[in-house]
């Protein structure tokens, strides 16, 4: 892809339901994302206290390539969003699949981080090219790690599939409890080996000539972070953005001129 990978992450966690760690998932996303090479290809949108009204406004807004949702499911295999002010609401399963079925076009991943979702992710990958789910309960802290596991890899280039890999391999070091169950679904023709969201260029590298004697190649890595919070007071909404960017580390190597030989490191180490 030659543009950026847009995720929206998803949340809701009403008082009728267990507190889970929803805030330290969505930080865990964005600091293992920034691990890897490819993290300024990658836009992180988060908005907390999902209701199903939210939903297709959200997509419509954001046209993301991956849907992230952290939060709960019941054991009639179905999600729960916010309803009524601090109590739960239960999404019917068809109706999500025909919601997503719309956004299609842009849509390649929903990752359902949540107990008891696989029924529904099965059900999504009809539509979509994939979707991530869980048969049984998991932990908390399981939920974060695979989390954490599974975008670090694809801040590295990795695809869906040996991100997936990477994630569940993460959890089989950490023994954890309750780490089994997690599923991914491929809509039927996908192939195991898609390159999504596989990227048509390295990282960017600068080069600059500095004299006639020998080139700099310096690599500028940078950190970007963008964050829309929606919220409201009354009869008053209101949509706040802020951008982070800063530099993370940057390294230089010198070549001579041929049968010169070739330095690195500091400047002062150059003849």
């Amino acid at each position: 892809m030659t543009g950026k990978i847009r995720i929206l992450f998803l949340s809701a966690n009403p008082w009728t339901t267990s507190r889970i760690l929803v805030d330290e998932e969505a930080r865990e996303i964005f600091e293992r994302i920034q691990e890897g090479p490819y993290r300024t290809r990658f836009e992180l949108y988060n908005h907390a206290a999902t209701r199903p009204i939210d939903l297709q406004k959200l997509l419509l807004f954001y046209r993301p390539h991956i849907v992230h949702f952290s939060g709960h499911g019941n054991k009639k295999q179905k999600l729960i969003l916010g309803g009524t002010p601090g109590r739960g609401k239960t999404v019917d399963r068809q109706g999500l699949v025909e919601l997503f079925a719309l956004y299609n076009a842009h849509l390649r991943l929903v990752l359902l981080n949540a107990c008891f979702t696989k029924v529904q992710a099965r059900l999504l990958s009809e539509v979509i090219d994939y979707a991530v789910g869980t048969g049984k309960g998991i932990g908390d802290k399981a939920g974060v790690a695979f989390a954490g596991a599974f975008y670090r890899a694809l801040g590295f280039g990795n695809s869906i599939q040996n991100a997936f890999d990477s994630a569940k391999a993460e959890l089989g070091l950490t023994k954890m409890p309750r780490t089994q169950g997690f599923e991914l679904f491929m809509r039927q023709g996908i192939d195991e080996l898609d390159p999504f969201p596989q990227f048509d260029s390295e990282p960017e590298t600068k080069r600059m000539v500095v004299n006639p004697g020998f080139i700099l190649r310096a690599t500028e890595e940078t950190s970007e972070y963008e964050i829309t919070v929606f919220g409201g007071s009354g009869s008053t909404r209101f949509r706040h953005k802020r951008i982070w960017s800063e530099v993370i580390s940057k390294s230089a190597a010198r070549r001579e001129f041929p049968g010169e030989g070739i330095a690195s490191g500091s400047m002062d180490c150059v003849k």
